[in-house]
């Protein structure tokens, strides 16, 4: 549910959730009030699936959001460090030297901000000095990454709290069922 935009679809998703949780408490009321019956433990398995599976979603986008971030420190590690032994010892021609340590400056300036050697034909090494455009995609992925862990952030908050929205109401139905069975 964590996909839905929209104020309509915000509504619909907020009385769903509500509808469940009022379905939990009443379950779990009449199962202390009755005992094991049928139909109370059918209404707390049925009205447990909207906010655990949200919750679980919810949870789960932080997991995305870190394997994302291990999968970007691997293609740093494989594409944008100079090899064992240093660029000037690589086996290959001249100019594929340069491209390599170029493209390897570029994977480590984008996603790392770090600046390493270039070497050039000749096998001289210079500073490694981005383009503009670099520097502009840089500060994008800088800014994309902490709303991608911000928004990760949130959305852990959020299932943590319907999980404890739904142990709540299941408490509170249990209290209201102890209640009434013992007036009764």
């Amino acid at each position: 549910m964590t996909h839905w935009i929209g104020w309509l679809e915000l509504l619909a998703e907020q009385a769903l959730l509500a509808a469940a949780l009022l379905v939990v408490f009443d379950g779990c009321r009449r199962l202390v009030r009755e005992g094991m019956t049928r139909r109370a433990a059918l209404m707390v398995a049925i009205g447990l699936i909207p906010p655990v599976a949200d919750a679980w979603l919810n949870l789960n986008v932080m997991h995305s959001v870190r394997a994302l971030q291990a999968d970007k420190l691997a293609a740093v590690a494989l594409h944008g460090r100079e090899p064992a032994g240093g660029w000037e010892k690589a086996a290959s021609s001249p100019e594929q030297r340069t491209a390599l340590s170029y493209q390897a400056a570029t994977v480590a300036y984008l996603f790392e901000g770090g600046h390493i050697a270039v070497v050039d034909a000749q096998g001289a090494r210079t500073p490694f000095v981005p383009a503009p455009d670099q520097e502009r995609a840089r500060e994008q992925f800088v800014r994309d990454e902490k709303a991608a862990e911000s928004a990760a952030q949130a959305s852990y908050e959020r299932g943590l709290r319907l999980f404890a929205e739904a142990a709540a109401f299941m408490l509170a139905g249990a209290a209201v069922g102890w209640r009434q069975r013992r007036r009764a």
